[in-house]
């Protein structure tokens, strides 16, 4: 069938319409991706001030931040809200992980005082800061960080796997402090009880962990203090493998309380980071449920004692510790693929009682003066990254 003339101009404009639309419908379904202004040339263009790129910290540093209390006595906690973990290694961390606060820690209380104290930087192992890094003290739960390490060696060594069961003993049972409450032959596997050990800073967890890799306690105990050795950590001695005091009747015996510095500290951090990235997995969960897939238990909620994972952008370990004998961390946090290793070891801020530390004060203050030695420690890897080389003339 032919068509008339003015058919044919009515469908030609039938159809250029319909292609317009079409092309509009498929325009606003796919906007075309322009590039992003240049913050500085859209504040010229505008007279406005541009807005910094998110993810991007505003220089401010005249308002402090505050790390908040941790947790009294590092007894057991509610858990945190859960935090999603990079799915890179941590030295490969995300921008949000490479982010330092923009505002400078508050100063530790002017009554708080520590054994020793350093920063390093985890890469070359250059001493950032230091006060007293040689003097000895007991390291309380950070003494978990070698009994992890010399888990995870014998991993390697294909002495025992992560989901090796391990039975816990009357001995793990029996254990006082911190715990997850294991009983007498209750089965978890090794991974498990790694995560109770880092986060819950169970004592029970590091016998039965102990004694699943050396057979007891004390050829474990023996294992620390070779690598103690190997090293370099020549102010240390490790008598546990947990960092409880020793008791009276322990020291009758001969025992001695865990000993260590500083320094060594941030060695045996440094080295733990190197050998065993792994290691990360336990040290920067902030919650988790032990006994979490059990019938024929109740689950327990564990929580990080580490506030600083919460509070200190790049935060992602490593292990607190407290006694009486003071609160110590063993701190790390990373920026742009670099990373520093903070101590703080016996801090303490007196108490009303004479002799006796304010727990909660003191550990606050130690996280405080945690803050303080990683962000000065990330501020001076930065001025040594960035600066200029000097011209030859």
């Amino acid at each position: 069938m032919s068509l008339r003339p003015k058919e044919h101009a009515v469908l030609g404009l039938a159809s250029v319409v319909v292609a317009a639309a079409c092309l509009f419908a498929l325009n606003g379904a796919f906007p075309r991706q322009e590039a992003s202004p240049d913050p500085a040339v859209a504040e010229i263009s505008s007279g406005v001030p541009a807005a910094p790129a998110e993810g991007v910290p505003v220089a401010d540093l005249s308002v402090p931040f505050s790390v908040p209390d941790s947790d009294f006595l590092d007894a057991p906690s509610m858990p945190f809200p859960p935090q999603e973990l990079p799915s890179t290694p941590v030295s490969e961390a995300s921008p949000k992980l490479a982010a330092v606060p923009a505002k400078a820690p508050r100063p530790a209380a002017k009554n708080f005082s520590c054994a020793g104290q350093i920063c390093i930087d985890a890469d070359s192992g250059e001493t950032l800061s230091a006060l007293r890094a040689q003097t000895r003290c007991p390291p309380a739960s950070v003494t978990k960080l070698m009994t992890i390490f010399v888990v995870l060696d014998a991993v390697d060594a294909g002495e025992i796997s992560l989901s090796a069961p391990v039975v816990a003993s009357r001995r793990a049972q029996d254990m006082g402090g911190t715990q997850v409450y294991l009983a007498e032959g209750e089965v978890n596997s090794a991974d498990n009880l790694l995560y109770a050990l880092m986060l819950q800073s169970a004592n029970d967890a590091a016998v039965a962990l102990a004694e699943a890799v050396a057979g007891s306690t004390e050829n474990f105990v023996a294992r620390m203090n070779a690598k103690a050795r190997e090293l370099g950590m020549t102010r240390t001695e490790f008598s546990t493998p947990h960092g409880l005091p020793v008791s009276r009747r322990e020291r009758a015996q001969g025992k001695q309380p865990d000993m260590t510095c500083a320094e060594d500290l941030a060695k045996l951090a440094r080295a733990l980071i190197s050998a065993h990235p792994e290691v990360f997995r336990y040290t920067a969960e902030t919650s988790k449920l032990f006994r979490e897939f059990r019938l024929d238990a109740k689950p327990l909620p564990m929580g990080n004692h580490n506030t600083l994972l919460k509070t200190f952008p790049g935060c992602d370990g490593l292990k607190t510790g407290w006694t009486n004998a003071g609160a110590s961390i063993v701190a790390t946090a990373s920026r742009g693929g670099r990373r520093v290793v903070a101590v703080v070891l016996g801090g303490i801020v007196p108490g009303a009682a004479k002799g006796v530390p304010d727990a909660r004060a003191s550990q606050r203050e130690r996280n405080q003066r945690a803050a303080e030695l990683m962000f000065d420690g990330l501020r001076r890897i930065d001025a040594l990254k960035y600066e200029p080389t000097p011209r030859t003339p």
